[in-house]
This record gives structure tokens, sequence and C-alpha cells, in this order.
């Protein structure tokens, strides 16, 4: 299912065209707040996985 740019409100950083290599390069800082949130999401998972909006990890 695609979204138009801005449909889905995220706090993670979109790294859609950013190569895996490059990550390798890049400032740690940078990345920090969008891992704090994905990782929250991985140690909190929802049970209703599917029913909620998109943007989610689970």
């Amino acid at each position: 299912m695609d979204h138009p740019p801005g449909v889905i409100k995220t706090v993670l950083i979109d790294l859609t065209n950013v190569h895996i290599a490059t990550l390798r390069h890049c400032d740690e800082a940078v990345l920090e707040l969008s891992t704090r949130h994905l990782l929250h999401q991985i140690e909190r998972h929802r049970a209703n996985i599917g029913s909620g909006p998109p943007g989610r990890v689970d």
C-alpha cells in the first residue's frame, strides 16, 4: 500500500532512498532518536497487529 508523502505521520527518519552502506558512515547522533523510537516499538509491541495506522514496526 503506497501513500503520498506526508500522509503518514511518524517520528522515524525516512531512509527510503538511503543505501544501507551509507548508514555505516552516518553520524550516530542523527539516527539516535529514530533508533530509540524504533526499539521502543519493538519492545512494547501491540497485540492488535495490522489494525492500527501504518507506520509502526509491528
